[in-house]
């Protein structure tokens, strides 16, 4: 059933209190003068005319006093003028009602968004605190077991001394890539989009992570035509080639390849980074470029690196105004693929 419109409303009224004026008319003895049924239509008219025109400005009061409220505590406006005028005619607490319904339903997904920051929040925190606290706690134990004594012994000082400052480059790995995540995603760091050959930027990737592939017996093998030229920041997308590259040879196999590749989407080309290794199950694909993320024991943090790579890669490519995304099956290996704007 609809609700009663306010202007209904005073007419229904207004109607009753005529027709019992005029009614009492005919029934009370009125002015002489004048029939009965001429004083009854006037009686009746007069209150009918004086019953709306007081009505219509005791409900528009009335109205706009609780519209007032309502307003003020939803929007929190300032002062009861700053809410809007309410006529008669408008279906002015239908129209509230509507308002309500959309602020309660922002405040609901505002609430649940939070409530996701906050599950994000911790996570990260519980993470970077693991990430940090390994490599620190391996210093510690290797300064201790100088100062203890090793540090005069020959066999044992040099590679306890090594140890310790392999350990001090994976801490400054973790706070470099979380502050270069951090100025991506402020804005702080400009990319300088030029014109480049992508054979030549995934050759000088390659170069960087050759000695750690051949150490797992992993080929690299670079796909793109030499002249293929795209709109990009060359550091930024050599970094972004390098840690697919470091994921691909970490989780791969040995004999086994990751591999780079182009398709043609005329305006943009699709680059795809592909290896045969161990792959990811589809559970854990939605959060794979998640800071500090890792998937199951098969990729451990024994594996070195920060826990960052992907999350960085996603960064740098949504800074060129494209998209990634992963494809992967679990013992099939994973393809990554990502656009990037044509060259003319």
């Amino acid at each position: 059933m609809r609700p009663i419109h306010p202007r209904q409303l005073i007419l229904l009224v207004t109607l009753a209190i005529g027709i019992v004026a005029a009614v009492t008319t005919l029934v009370v003895t009125g002015d002489p003068g004048l029939p009965r049924t001429a004083q009854a239509i006037i009686v009746g008219a007069s209150a009918l005319l004086v019953s709306y025109l007081v009505l219509s400005f005791v409900l528009r009061r009335f109205i706009q006093d609780r519209i007032r409220g309502i307003y003020k505590t939803v929007q929190g406006l300032r002062g009861a003028a700053d809410a809007p005028a309410v006529g008669i005619s408008d279906d002015a607490l239908g129209r509230v009602e509507g308002e309500v319904a959309e602020w309660a339903s922002a405040r609901r997904s505002e609430i649940t968004e939070l409530k996701e920051r906050e599950k994000f929040r911790r996570e990260f925190i519980g993470n970077l605190a693991h990430e940090l606290k390994t490599p620190i706690f391996n210093i510690q134990g290797y300064i201790l077991t100088l100062l203890e004594g090793g540090l005069e012994d020959e066999k044992v000082n040099r590679d306890f001394l090594t140890r310790a400052s392999h350990g001090v480059d994976r801490l400054i790995k973790i706070v470099e890539d979380l502050d270069l995540i951090t100025k991506l995603e402020s804005g702080v760091m400009d990319l300088r989009l030029h014109r480049i050959l992508l054979h030549d930027v995934v050759e000088e990737a390659m170069e960087e992570v050759e000695l750690q592939a051949r150490e797992k017996g992993i080929a690299l093998l670079d796909k793109v035509p030499e002249d293929l030229a795209v709109l990009g920041d060359k550091d930024r997308l050599i970094q972004v080639f390098v840690n697919l590259f470091v994921n691909g040879v970490n989780y791969g196999r040995p004999g086994g390849h990751c591999t780079v590749s182009v398709d043609d989407l005329d305006e943009r080309v699709l680059v795809e980074v592909s290896d045969n290794g161990i792959g990811i199950s589809e559970e854990h694909l939605p959060r794979l470029f998640e800071r500090f993320y890792r998937v199951g024991k098969s990729r451990s943090r024994n594996e070195g690196g920060s826990g960052l790579g992907l999350a960085i890669v996603k960064h740098i490519v949504d800074a060129h105004g494209q998209t990634i995304t992963v494809k992967s099956q679990e013992g099939r290996g994973s393809t990554f693929a990502f656009t990037l704007r044509r060259a003319r």
